[in-house]
């Protein structure tokens, strides 16, 4: 038996918590548009951020299992620094192509579902600051809920 989850590997904690990030963000978005839409599981952006979830848990679970002075948290601590700094910062320029071919596509007149469906993943609002904030909260307290204390 694989007992509580605080036994488990650090990997399969930060794989759990992503799974219920991405679950928490089809309820949300279902209930919020009123539509059930089982595409959004695959989105990495959206409300909470999926990156900025699993590498806070993965953080958290790590300085709390090896202590913070170990390699395997400085490794964690730089990886996430570097990949939610890519998530805030440096997509804007990306973000600025995605809205000028948002425009164009939105422009177009109307050829159906695909039309909505390439409007929609070009949309670019999709993937905002605060994002990223609640999903780095949400991994931190989910690594503080099911993480153990080295020891």
């Amino acid at each position: 038996m694989l007992g509580t989850l605080e036994q488990w590997p650090v990997w399969a904690v930060v794989i759990i918590c992503g799974f219920l990030s991405q679950l928490f963000k089809l309820v949300v978005y279902s209930v919020t548009k009123r539509h059930f839409d089982l595409a959004l599981i695959a989105q990495g952006r959206g409300l909470p951020s999926l990156q900025a979830t699993s590498l806070s848990c993965l953080l958290v679970l790590v300085v709390m299992r090896f202590g913070w002075h170990s390699g395997q948290a400085s490794f964690s601590l730089v990886f996430a620094v570097i990949v939610i700094h890519d998530t805030v910062k440096l997509r804007v320029a990306a973000s600025r192509q995605r809205e000028v071919v948002y425009h164009l596509v939105a422009s177009l007149p109307d050829q159906g579902q695909f039309h909505q469906r390439v409007a929609g993943y070009l949309d670019p609002r999709r993937h905002q600051v605060s994002h990223v904030a609640m999903g780095m909260a949400f991994g931190a307290l989910f690594g503080l809920a099911f993480g153990s204390m080295p020891g």
